[in-house]
């Protein structure tokens, strides 16, 4: 009568080896692409701040610093202001890259902005409603900073109504009123906060 013999322990090993170097290439192969899914995504979401830098070519937002100024006319700097006193508002731009690249710094995009606290007091997208905006290419060179022409606000609060006391406007807080000033050029906005008061 015939009998049944299990199989040698050596095959049992070979076969429980192969099976656990079979399952070790699987959750390896899964992990591996998990990891390169998550990659993936990571990269859609946040992708590379390095910008492309191409000689002549145009600016990246990352490689423009805007700097903005208040003072008075001749465009000294100065954050306090008497009764009567205008203060005058410039910016600077700096291409902060290796190359020259082309940005544009017309009308089209270049604005300034005065707060103070969370309140919205004044913008120069109000000003001049009726005229067309215009773009003006300018081309930057590495770490040289161009200034831009100096342009007063008359104490008013800015609406849809315009900017200025010709509009019909009243004159905003003073008496040691505390205002900020931004400046946005082209979509990228100064760095610095400048913080005046009018007396």
């Amino acid at each position: 009568m015939p009998q049944n013999y299990g199989p040698r322990p050596s095959i049992i090993w070979t076969r429980r080896a192969l099976v656990l170097l079979v399952l070790g290439g699987l959750i390896w192969g899964a992990v591996a692409a998990v990891n390169a899914g998550v990659s993936f995504v990571s990269g859609v979401v946040s992708p590379s701040k390095t910008p492309v830098l191409v000689a002549g070519g145009d600016c990246q937002p990352q490689q423009i610093k805007v700097e903005a100024f208040v003072g008075i006319k001749d465009k000294t700097k100065q954050l306090a202001f008497n009764a009567g006193d205008k203060p005058y508002f410039w910016f600077t731009i700096t291409n902060t890259a290796s190359v020259d690249c082309n940005f544009n710094v017309g009308t089209s995009g270049t604005f300034f902005k005065i707060t103070s606290g969370s309140d919205n007091i004044w913008s120069s997208q109000d000003c001049n409603l009726t005229e067309d905006r215009t773009d003006r290419i300018m081309l930057l060179k590495p770490d040289q900073p161009v200034t831009s022409g100096a342009d007063y606000w008359e104490r008013v609060r800015s609406s849809d109504q315009g900017c200025a006391l010709a509009d019909g406007l009243s004159e905003v807080t003073a008496g040691g009123a505390s205002y900020v000033l931004k400046a946005e050029v082209n979509g990228v906005i100064s760095e610095n906060s400048q913080q005046f008061v009018l007396n």
